[in-house]
């Protein structure tokens, strides 16, 4: 019986129920109904269709409440959707976790690489000066030896 409706945006539903963009955020907050989904049941329907009702006696202005069976579906919906919502977070941890599992990878080799480098450019450095530590040699010594 709780089927789902669809619409393709906020301002598709809005139309759909007559009422303003404030008001849709106003009462899907209230209700603790998610703006940003495209699927909303016949419940949600109903309950950002509904007008809040001032009472013309004013000595007894409360709200009407919601009946029992209509706030446990709320609020199993409202469970619902969190678990969705961890269940979308948690793969985004995970994800994140391989990230940056392979950037210390990365990390780890760049860093090696350099070492490396540096070694190679430390030796390279070391027989220059050597070579330069060598005495010359004069001509008639070359010559003559």
């Amino acid at each position: 019986m709780n089927s789902k409706n669809t619409f393709r945006t906020t301002t598709d539903l809005i139309n759909f129920l007559g009422i303003g963009r404030p008001t849709f955020y106003r009462r899907a907050k209230k209700f603790g109904i998610e703006t940003n989904k495209h699927l909303y049941s016949d419940e949600e329907i109903k309950l950002l269709s509904q007008r809040s009702t001032v009472k013309k006696d004013f000595k007894s202005n409360k709200k009407e409440e919601i009946n029992s069976n209509d706030s446990v579906s709320i609020v199993t919906e409202q469970l619902r959707n969190s678990n969705r919502t961890i269940e979308q977070q948690a793969k985004q941890l995970d994800i994140k976790d391989k990230q940056i599992s392979e950037l210390h990878n990365l990390l780890d080799q760049q860093q090696k690489l350099t070492l490396d480098l540096q070694s190679r450019l430390d030796n390279k450095n070391q027989e220059l000066l050597d070579l330069k530590e060598t005495p010359k040699k004069g001509f008639w010594h070359r010559l003559f030896g």
